[in-house]
């Protein structure tokens, strides 16, 4: 009986310990896309979809200051149709990226559709619901904006 016990206590011990090591190497799912200069170009064109992406560098303190956010609101816009949530590190290989659609501090944000710069958050507020109230609105103008155009060609 005491063996039984033992061997009970063992495997749960074990099953937990494993359960944990596992937790801390998979990574959590986070809907935040990675730009660089290879992936850049080719995914704020993407037809009919919206990159809210932020533009940052690793010494930046107002970039560190962010925390979580970023993750944040990658994981609030996941079930966002048609919109993305992006960010370049413009130091290194990726700073090409950052010189080509202007970005001379640090941290900012801009939203991209079918290719094109549309907006640039300049709001002061830096937290989740703010961010996504600003890029479902810029993406409901830029959807208009695009069928108001397309409707002028017929």
């Amino acid at each position: 009986m005491r063996m039984k016990i033992h061997s009970s206590a063992f495997l749960i011990l074990s099953t937990t310990c494993l359960l944990l090591l596992l937790s801390f190497s998979i990574p959590t799912h986070s809907e935040v896309i990675t730009l660089t200069s290879d992936t850049f170009s080719d995914k704020i064109k993407e037809k009919d979809t919206v990159w809210f992406v932020k533009f940052c560098v690793p010494w930046c303190k107002h970039c560190k200051n962010l925390g979580s956010l970023w993750d944040d609101m990658g994981k609030a816009m996941e079930n966002a149709d048609e919109i993305e949530i992006g960010e370049v590190d413009c130091v290194g290989t990726d700073k090409d990226v950052c010189s080509k659609v202007d970005i001379h501090s640090y941290p900012t944000f801009k939203i991209f559709y079918d290719g094109e710069e549309v907006a640039r958050y300049q709001g002061r507020r830096r937290d989740v619901e703010a961010l996504k109230a600003f890029v479902l609105d810029e993406a409901e103008k830029a959807a208009a904006k695009v069928q108001l155009d397309s409707h002028e060609e017929l």
